[in-house]
């Protein structure tokens, strides 16, 4: 169970402090929830209820992690199947799954997608690229928060190193 002031990643809403815990007024029985407050976007609340199966909350990565999944970043295998649906599946599987290592291999393969249809003059479609959006603000918040660097700076960083 986390504690209060502790930093989590949740799968959709990304690096977020632990506001509450308890059982929210808007909730009929006496179930405990974490209130999630995500750090680089004040405006949004996220309730999740702290005895979950459906919906992925981890603490941060070290700064070993980090700095390793960074280290074999060239080994990790770019995921892109060529079937819109299949690649669809296997897009959402690897954000649910809130593991570092497959949204890295999301974002390679839709990173080398996007410079192959550069290469014949089109451009990524919008499904890729608003996954490519999704993936990569979850991989630079929490690399941001784990290397206490600005959210910027991840981003450049991460770009410099995928591009």
């Amino acid at each position: 169970m986390f504690k209060v002031n502790d930093l989590v990643v949740y799968e959709n809403g990304g690096v977020c402090s632990v506001e509450e815990i308890g059982s929210p007024d808007f909730v009929k029985d006496d179930e405990v929830y974490y209130k999630l407050q995500p750090i680089y976007d004040k405006s949004g609340t996220i309730y999740v209820k702290a005895k979950n199966n459906t919906h992925v909350i981890r603490p941060l990565i070290s700064k070993d992690e980090a700095t390793g999944y960074l280290e074999e970043l060239s080994q990790i295998e770019p995921m892109y199947s060529s079937n819109d649906k299949e690649r669809d599946r296997e897009f959402k599987e690897a954000l649910h799954s809130c593991e570092c290592r497959a949204w890295f291999s999301m974002l390679k393969g839709i990173i080398k997608e996007k410079n192959r249809r550069i290469g014949v003059g089109k451009k990524l479609n919008m499904s890729d690229d608003r996954n490519m959006q999704k993936v990569g603000k979850l991989l630079t918040s929490e690399y941001s928060a784990v290397l206490d660097i600005s959210f910027d700076e991840a981003k450049k960083m991460l770009e410099g190193l995928l591009e």
